[in-house]
């Protein structure tokens, strides 16, 4: 049964929402502040977390920043805050995916369903040999990213979320190909983009941001279009 963190402090949305996944088959914890979910993320290891933008002692960000210093625990951002820079912030700090309030609780579960699957490839290993690029080892059997120097040893290790290594590996396993915003979209979060090419282009640029020289050598921008992994 997987674990579901729920961060809202809203007692009666909280409760609706505790028993509509509940009743969908997960363990769901309930947390009404930062300081809660804090001490409960050091008692449980969650398979996903809900977590509210606005909360009574801080911002859900602030949070999200936290995790992401040592999990890559999928996380959604639920909130009443619809407008564009504050997903962009969201996805920024390493939130995996943003649903806005009312909640349609239907797509809620989709979304849940989506994350938690990929979280769990992320953590399979393959039997896929080691690829090397400009500045760049993949070593798909470990899921590790390594920066390289100008022998291909590798140097550093690049900390990415399961999205932003669900991105790179897309990218790679089309390399010279034009990948378009909704094609990643659909490949990286396995649904439809519903027009939400924004979430695409702040992951992509995370990604780049991490790789360094690697991202932006290796990584090319199609305006309005998409991208292409190429040498």
């Amino acid at each position: 049964m997987e674990r579901i963190l729920l961060v809202e402090d809203d007692k009666n949305l909280s409760f609706i929402t505790k028993r509509l996944l509940e009743s969908r088959g997960y363990e769901v914890t309930a947390a009404m502040s930062l300081t809660e979910a804090r001490e409960k993320l050091q008692k449980i290891r969650f398979d996903l977390i809900l977590l509210d933008m606005m909360l009574p002692d801080g911002e859900g960000t602030q949070l999200c920043g936290e995790i992401r210093e040592t999990s890559v625990c999928p996380i959604i951002f639920v909130s009443c805050l619809s407008d564009n820079m504050t997903k962009i912030s969201a996805l920024q700090m390493g939130g995996d995916d943003y649903v806005t309030k009312p909640v349609n609780y239907e797509e809620l579960i989709a979304r849940i369903q989506v994350n938690i699957r990929r979280a769990k490839l992320y953590n399979l290993k393959t039997e896929a040999d080691e690829l090397t690029f400009s500045g760049l080892l993949v070593k798909k059997q470990k899921h590790e990213v390594w920066l390289t120097d100008g022998n291909d040893l590798p140097v550093a290790l690049v900390d990415l979320s399961p999205i932003e290594y669900g991105l790179l590996l897309c990218l790679i396993d089309h390399e010279g190909e034009l990948m378009l915003y909704q094609t990643l979209y659909h490949h990286v979060w396995q649904s439809e983009d519903i027009g939400d090419v924004r979430t695409v282009m702040v992951h992509v640029s995370n990604l780049r941001k991490k790789l360094g020289d690697a991202g932006k050598a290796l990584i090319h921008t199609v305006r309005s279009a998409g991208y292409i992994f190429k040498q």
